[in-house]
């Protein structure tokens, strides 16, 4: 005989674990605004990482599918990459309700740590190709998936209809780069209103540090293509 089990909503997702990971490192006098506008930092963190978990796992799906051809499959996947990446730019702009009187009041009790320490946030950038020199993963599936169909980038773009499901994998990883890119000006923007010309915490240069990352936009044979059509 067997006994049923009464999953709740709060032990499956272990909520009670959840919502005691929110610890603060200022000092505990100060006044109140800056401590809810720490707490509201790190809830603002943690959850880009969980979002950049489901990333990396759809992104790991979306190039097992275009190595097996299902470029169906490969395009859910994509599609939640990158509507998960216009989540992460609204929330990046959340960062705009952190005043600096209230950021400054903790910042200085984070030593280095800083987000540029965070490992998932180097591993989807690696992912997409940006800041490594090796090449993207779901660009080296969907160079070969569009290779085995028979296609150049020039033919893809002249002929969507002809491709059918690769060009929607063209411009779902389009989207994606785009909006990585837009994040990251979105940091620039956030991070000069909040600290200005101060260091980073990490010891980088701080907002020249971060305009680096705008130099490059992941997959840039596809923007070049636009080019010579």
């Amino acid at each position: 005989m067997t006994t049923e089990t009464s999953l709740t909503y709060s032990v499956y997702l272990r909520l009670p674990e959840i919502l005691a990971l929110q610890t603060p490192v200022g000092p505990p006098d100060m006044p109140m605004h800056a401590q809810a506008a720490e707490h509201f930092f790190i809830v603002v963190h943690q959850t880009f990482e969980l979002w950049f978990k489901q990333q990396l796992l759809d992104l790991h799906c979306a190039t097992a599918a275009l190595d097996t051809d299902d470029c169906e499959v490969a395009v859910e996947h994509l599609l939640r990459v990158a509507a998960i990446q216009r989540l992460l730019n609204d929330q990046m702009m959340l960062l705009d309700h952190l005043p600096p009187r209230s950021f400054l009041a903790f910042r200085p009790s984070l030593g280095t740590a800083s987000g540029s320490e965070s490992a998932q946030a180097h591993q989807m950038l690696h992912a997409l190709g940006l800041r490594t020199s090796g090449e993207s993963p779901i660009w080296v599936a969907f160079r070969g998936a569009l290779n085995r169909a028979g296609f150049d980038l020039e033919i893809l773009y002249r002929e969507p209809s002809r491709a059918g499901m690769l060009y929607r994998v063209a411009e779902a990883l389009v989207d994606l780069s785009e909006s990585v890119w837009l994040m990251a000006a979105m940091h620039v923007r956030i991070a000069d209103r909040a600290i200005g010309d101060r260091p980073g915490t990490a010891g980088t240069s701080g907002v020249d540090y971060l305009m680096e990352a705008l130099k490059e936009k992941a997959f840039p044979e596809l923007w070049a293509v636009r080019t010579r059509l």
